[in-house]
């Protein structure tokens, strides 16, 4: 056995203040050198470890590591890089990464080994490791991407969400960025190499979407490509980023986009109806004004030519009124938009107000109606309170009329119209059958396409092919359906079925309204009494302010039979407020469109003059939306004259205004 060497961790041994520990080893395993740390790690002094084998210092893992690669590889090559090995410590293993020499020198050769703690590369690695495991368990793509100056690029690192998105390896793009982008769709290729190139120029993010399938038969996916850029030392541009999948948020965002498109599309209608009819209503104002106004006059009396004629201008206007009110419902109830109040409403009266309106049109196409009644059995009080369905009331009346005068028109000569009431699982029945010509498959199939009469057009039957549209929509924006059934020769019959209204049922559908909205009711009022002897009414004064001569003409027109009031004219609203200060009027009557202001600023500013605080005012516009009609009367309107005017509710409304001071005379 060889001699033990001479210690070397004496007073002066300069390894003593390394931070990593020194050992020299025979080739028979016997340590003859260790240095303080080496000793620290292992919890002994560095004499003790001198002559040791050096098995003792290492755990059964270190041992064959040392005996089977580090001294062999020593033995061959002198030199050993970067070996792990674990050493033996009382507080348990203690990992260190071994570099090795055996230098040629005289006398017994030596095993130099200099180990170094592993416990912060360990930390490190683990740390890697759960950051690559995080990476790979991402559901997307994450990734380093570097591009040369020669703009070759490359992928040197990606998750594995390359091979779940993009089917490909990293061995693939690690030395060429082309099979990713063979991936993506050729229309978004340029674009997205347009945006790199940006990207590097202004060392900005790199980001854009785009089209990918990893296989020619699979279906398209959108990606969302991510990165970070930075400037290396070399030249090249370097990239860290992420690529997730978003294919369904691209579909929520583009129906979102679709639907936003949709609302503009629906509001710039609605807007363009909104002025269409404002524009419509103003002629028509004068057309229907002074046909009901020639039609009353004693100078025109009934059954003469010219009587005839201006029944034909009134009617010919009603037509293209009637036309305006239902583009306008069409439009509102597609939007979304149609303003119902449901509460619970009788429906045998409107039945009958209904039937009592279209009996003139019966009684002259010499039709039969028949009405069948049948009421809930066993409800208690049905048999006196009848069918009670919750639904809006106006709205219900329009949708019995369009459905009664459709049989009407589309009937056979003596023909019958059968109208049954019944009531089923908590609804509302309403079926109107006929025994007319009735429709094909074909024309069913076509049947609720605005303007599409089904070669109706070509017959004398009036009609605009809208009426049983609007009828579906008031049906089911209030919570009821309609379904139809035609035979040709046999006739056609329509369902319609509405909710029983429960107790207390009732509810309110917000939204713009329909036409009817601004054809508000007339104002609870009657006739003031004339009584014989009494002395006459004082001399009203009516503020009119209009800025168009027929509508100042018509009024005109239609207040002069009337006694006790004096009109005055103001085009605008500086005329208006300089007349008002000259003199209070007792009534106003504002147009909402004035070249100066609108309505609603001038009425705000007769307001501030004296003793025109209470002044009765009334809106008359074209303007038949429901939004307006309701903001007129919040700001302080009475009440709404709609343009083309209904003589008959004008003059009974002034007389409700004006109290029994402008006498009972009509002047009719």
């Amino acid at each position: 056995m060889p001699e033990a060497p001479t210690v070397a961790t004496a007073p002066g041994n300069p390894f003593d203040a390394l931070p990593v520990g020194v050992l020299a080893v025979g080739l028979d395993g016997t340590v003859h050198q260790a240095n303080r740390c080496l000793a620290d790690w292992l919890g002994r002094p560095s004499d003790a470890l001198i002559g040791q084998h050096i098995d003792q210092l290492l755990t059964h893992g270190g041992r064959v590591l040392y005996h089977t690669h580090l001294l062999p590889m020593l033995r061959q090559h002198r030199q050993v890089q970067e070996v792990s090995l674990t050493l033996k410590a009382p507080e348990g293993e203690v990992w260190v990464l071994a570099c090795a020499s055996m230098p040629e020198e005289a006398g017994t050769p030596l095993a130099r080994l200099v180990l170094s703690p592993m416990r912060e590369r360990l930390r490190v690695e683990a740390e890697l490791l759960r950051v690559q495991q995080a990476a790979d368990s991402a559901p997307a793509l994450l990734f380093e991407y570097r591009q040369t100056s020669d703009d070759a690029g490359r992928f040197p690192y990606t998750s594995a969400g390359l091979m779940d998105m993009y089917r490909l390896a990293p061995l693939q793009l690690y030395e060429q960025d082309a099979p990713f982008w063979a991936c993506l769709h050729p229309d978004d290729l340029a674009p997205m190499l347009a945006l790199r190139a940006e990207s590097a120029r202004d060392v900005t993010l790199w980001m854009g979407r785009y089209r990918m399938r990893p296989q020619p038969d699979a279906p398209w996916r959108w990606h969302e490509l991510r990165a970070q850029p930075r400037c290396e030392l070399d030249g090249s541009m370097a990239w860290h980023g992420t690529v997730p999948d978003i294919t369904r948020l691209h579909e929520i965002e583009s129906l979102e986009q679709a639907r936003a498109v949709a609302e503009q599309a629906n509001q710039a209608k609605s807007q363009f109806l909104a002025r269409m009819s404002h524009e419509l209503r103003t002629p028509l104002n004068g057309i229907l004004g002074f046909a009901q106004l020639a039609l009353r006059d004693p100078a025109t009396p009934a059954q003469t030519e010219q009587h005839r004629r201006l029944s034909v201008i009134e009617a010919s206007g009603r037509q293209l009124l009637a036309l305006i009110n239902e583009v306008l419902d069409i439009s509102r109830i597609e939007a979304g938009r149609l303003s119902l109040s449901l509460a619970p409403c009788p429906v045998e009266p409107v039945v009958r107000r209904v039937l009592a309106a279209v009996e003139p049109m019966t009684r002259a196409a010499g039709l039969e109606v028949q009405m069948h009644r049948q009421v809930p059995a066993g409800v208690p009080g049905a048999a006196a309170t009848g069918l009670i369905a919750l639904a809006d009331e106006v709205r219900l009346a329009q949708v019995l009329s369009n459905l009664l005068s459709n049989a009407i028109k589309y009937n056979r000569p003596r023909g019958r119209i059968t109208l049954s009431l019944s009531s089923v699982d908590e609804r509302v029945g309403l079926i109107v059958a006929d025994t007319g010509r009735g429709m094909d498959a074909a024309q069913c199939a076509h049947l609720f396409e605005p303007f599409n009469r089904l070669g109706a057009e070509r017959t004398a039957t009036e009609g605009t092919g809208l009426g049983l549209i609007i009828t579906r929509g008031l049906v089911e924006a209030m919570g009821g359906t309609m379904s139809l059934q035609s035979r040709p020769g046999e006739g056609t019959t329509v369902q319609v079925w509405l909710r029983s209204a429960g107790e207390g049922a009732a509810a309110t559908v917000e939204g713009d309204g329909g036409a009817d909205a601004g054809r508000t009711a007339p104002a609870e009022c009657a006739p003031a009494d004339d009584p014989a002897g009494e002395a006459p009414a004082p001399t009203r004064q009516v503020l009119y302010v209009e800025d168009n001569p027929v509508n100042v003409m018509l009024m005109t027109a239609l207040l002069d039979p009337l006694p006790g009031l004096a009109l005055q004219i103001a085009e605008d609203g500086a005329s208006a407020l300089a007349r008002a200060r000259l003199q209070a009027p007792d009534l106003l009557l504002l147009d909402m469109h004035l070249p100066d202001m609108d309505g609603h600023a001038l009425l705000a500013r007769l307001r501030e003059l004296p003793g025109l605080q209470q002044t009765p005012a009334v809106a008359v516009s074209a303007d038949a939306m429901p939004e307006d009609i309701a903001a007129a009367k919040q700001a302080g309107f009475v009440t709404y004259w709609t343009k083309p005017l209904e003589i008959d509710r004008v003059r009974t409304e002034l007389r409700g205004l004006m109290g029994n001071l402008m006498g009972g005379s009509t002047g009719d």
